[in-house]
């Protein structure tokens, strides 16, 4: 029997939605994923998967906005090392 998981995504995260649903459809074929701007719904197979897709979802928005938040900086790093 499939289990719902859902989970409430703060304003803050809505742009890295996207991005962190295509990584986890990657690391976790297995998983049915769908989202949407405030929310992201996952069926798994058992409980402690249903931990463990809150856990990976909520990680994967926050390394996605990391990334997206900290591209500026790496580029003017490269540009200022590579001038």
């Amino acid at each position: 029997m499939k289990i719902n998981v859902e989970v409430d995504i703060a304003e803050s995260f809505a742009w890295h939605i996207d991005a962190a649903v295509t990584r986890l459809r990657y690391l976790y074929p297995d998983w049915s994923i769908s989202a949407d701007v405030a929310k992201v719904n996952v069926s798994v197979e058992s409980d402690s998967q249903a931990s463990l897709a809150r856990r990976e979802i909520n990680y994967a928005l926050y390394r996605e906005r990391i990334r997206a938040e900290g591209a500026p900086l790496r580029e003017l790093l490269l540009k200022s090392v590579m001038s």
